[in-house]
């Protein structure tokens, strides 16, 4: 089955100057793992997933940081790091997003689509078409596909 015919068509999406506040707000209330981020001119620049937010909590409760020196050391151009906000404590969209986004095609069969959730090790992935945003594809889309379809991933099926 082509991810096309099971992904979520006009998903919900952040602007990068959004509050992670109103983010939160968000994925709590439509019950998602994650949202795409576009730009003005609506193109995908990032994704924001529970996790990228949770690095807030995570932060705040972690012990004490270790030597002003080490933390510098690791946040070194020298050493291939940014001196980007740090997650914890970002506020808007842009600072806590994954810039990274893997994608998939809507012509792409649901296989490609498992293998890469599982690999990344995402929840869900955007849908390029044509280079703009088509739609989503979510661990929980490909689960109701199984569902109602199971003979679709027989791997002894001939295509």
């Amino acid at each position: 089955m082509r991810i096309g015919e099971i992904m979520t068509r006009d998903p919900l999406t952040v602007a990068p100057d959004m509050e992670v506040g109103e983010v939160a707000k968000l994925l709590v209330e439509h019950r998602l793992n994650s949202v795409p981020v576009l730009d003005a001119d609506g193109a995908l620049v990032g994704i924001v997933a529970t996790g990228d937010l949770t690095h807030r909590l995570a932060d705040r409760h972690s012990p004490e940081r270790q030597s002003l020196w080490r933390e510098s050391f690791y946040s070194s151009p020298l050493r291939g790091g940014t001196q980007e906000t740090d997650r914890a404590e970002g506020r808007i969209v842009e600072q806590v997003m994954t810039r990274k986004v893997v994608s998939v095609n809507p012509d792409d069969d649901m296989a490609v689509a498992a293998r890469m959730l599982l690999e990344h090790r995402v929840h869900a992935l955007p849908v390029l078409e044509d280079g703009q945003l088509a739609g989503i594809v979510s661990r929980h889309d490909l689960l109701r596909c199984l569902t109602a379809h199971p003979e679709c991933c027989n791997p002894m099926r001939r295509s």
